[in-house]
């Protein structure tokens, strides 16, 4: 059976602290789930985290990899977060799969 692909959104904002919590739940999803392959915005691209006025492109090489995803996962603060919220409705529109990290776990018992 073909393993479903899972995009894991997680506020970032080029911060530090951010990048640490999303490597935290990265590694219990990856390392506990093996039904299922993750990806994360944040790890394939942070490195060139945009802002200003390329601030939309990034979010559309974003939801370029959300589009090849069947699942969206929003982490813990979700609500406050520009491209998170971009992901949300791409995943709305696009008749993604959504749930909240904390969904996600207590179905797939994580």
């Amino acid at each position: 059976m073909k393993k479903k692909l899972v995009y894991v959104a997680h506020p970032y904002d080029g911060k530090k602290s951010n990048k640490e919590k999303i490597d935290k739940i990265m590694q219990e999803l990856v390392m506990v789930d093996i039904t299922h392959d993750y990806v994360s915005p944040i790890h394939n691209y942070g490195f060139m985290y945009l802002t200003g006025d390329q601030y939309q492109f990034g979010l559309g090489i974003c939801l370029g990899l959300l589009n090849h995803c069947d699942v969206l996962i929003l982490c813990p603060g979700w609500e406050n977060s520009r491209g998170c919220n971009g992901e949300y409705e791409y995943a709305q529109k696009h008749g993604k799969a959504i749930f909240t990290l904390d969904e996600w776990k207590s179905m797939n018992i994580i």
